[in-house]
């Protein structure tokens, strides 16, 4: 399960990441993207392909585990109206719903999900 959690969330956020330069520092589906969160998105992105291609249920289970407490996290934070995260991310309400979604699937595949095999 941490595997697959790698792959997908993985491709997903280096998509969102590459659509986010494209975009530039503009608005798209209700979400601002800008230069850091784009860093952000692309990097977490191929480390979790990479995790999840090359490391097989070990280790993604490991990416599933600490990008699911830190997605929570910035997710908590964004609710709770920390002006220095909320600010320096652009965080709105739909982006502290996504990651509040990637961070809790993120712990359940990290900490739930099968052995570490392979």
């Amino acid at each position: 399960m941490g595997k697959t959690y790698a792959v997908v969330i993985g491709l997903v956020l280096t998509i969102v990441g590459i659509i986010g330069f494209v975009k530039g520092d503009a608005e798209f589906m209700g979400m601002h993207f800008n230069l850091l969160h784009n860093c952000i998105h692309l990097a977490t992105g191929l480390i979790g392909l990479a995790a999840g291609l090359g490391g097989g249920e070990k280790g993604g289970k490991g990416f599933a585990k600490a990008f699911g407490l830190i997605y929570t996290l910035v997710a908590i934070l964004g609710f709770a109206g920390i002006t220095y995260v909320v600010n320096l991310l652009m965080l709105n309400t739909l982006y502290n719903v996504i990651h509040l979604g990637v961070g809790l699937l993120g712990l359940l595949a990290g900490f739930m999900g099968g052995g570490d095999s392979n």
